[in-house]
């Protein structure tokens, strides 16, 4: 996974390609042990990520923890979503320079955390964010395992190729209208992501996809960095502010200092 520079471990031709028959593809240790052992230390360490996160309910009223933000700097997580690795990668897969949108840690505790609804990342980024096109992909890095027990994501393979489907309230969440749901799901093959620590989730924002609660006694903890081509930042002023990207080279992860 090289650049034509070298300078960046980025998703090959081939793992493009796959994304966009499938909606998503998983890279396999696309961080080293070393990178996720930081991260880890970090994130689990981190009393501001308790603090800062919401509460978001899922439809029976369970509920799973959520710290998003859409600065950047020079902190730890900082060197994951301005790192070229992800950022070069979503360049490929969109063909057009990417700006940041934000950065989320997703914390499932154990037996407590709960589901996410089914739904598309761009069934609320549409309206509530004003992107005209659906050019935006969510990078999943898995901070400890991802299983079916502790609740791992699920998605339908190829589903992006539906389009947008209309989302309404679920608990806190708004989740895809069931009745598309349903259809989707005698044509699109269930697949269940298992990752383990490094693994890097891209999927595509109409992705149909949802997790389930985390009745395990392993937490399922998660970093999403989002990027946006260019061409689809938002049209009208909202929530989500237009910041050009200041890349970072691989090895920032590693060199970083606190």
């Amino acid at each position: 996974m090289t650049n034509n520079n070298g300078s960046s471990r980025i998703l090959s031709d081939e793992q493009v390609q796959d994304f966009h028959r499938d909606g998503y593809v998983i890279a396999k240790g696309f961080y080293s042990p070393q990178e996720i052992a930081r991260l880890q230390e970090k994130a689990f360490n981190d009393a501001n990520l308790y603090t800062n996160a919401w509460d978001k309910k899922d439809a029976s009223g369970t509920v799973s923890k959520v710290s998003l933000w859409q600065d950047l700097g020079d902190d730890l997580y900082s060197m994951f979503s301005r790192g070229r690795r992800l950022a070069d990668s979503c360049e490929k897969i969109l063909g057009e320079p990417v700006f940041h949108t934000t950065t989320k840690i997703m914390m499932k505790e154990p037996f407590v955390g709960g589901a996410w609804e089914w739904h598309q990342d761009y069934g609320y980024w549409a309206n509530d964010n004003y992107h005209l096109y659906p050019k935006l992909v969510s990078c999943m890095i898995a901070i400890n395992k991802a299983t079916v027990e502790n609740g791992c994501l699920e998605v339908l393979k190829g589903s992006h190729h539906i389009g947008r489907i209309n989302h309404n309230a679920t608990g806190d969440q708004k989740g895809a209208d069931m009745v598309f749901v349903e259809e989707a799901l005698k044509h699109h093959e269930l697949v269940k992501v298992e990752l383990e620590p490094g693994d890097t989730l891209f999927f595509h924002c109409n992705l149909l996809h949802k997790s389930n609660q985390n009745k395990s006694s392993e937490p399922r903890w998660a970093m999403i960095p989002a990027y946006c081509a260019d061409s689809a930042k938002p049209f009208k002023e909202n929530s989500l502010i237009y910041r050009p990207l200041d890349k970072v080279e691989d090895d920032a992860i590693l060199a970083w200092q606190e």
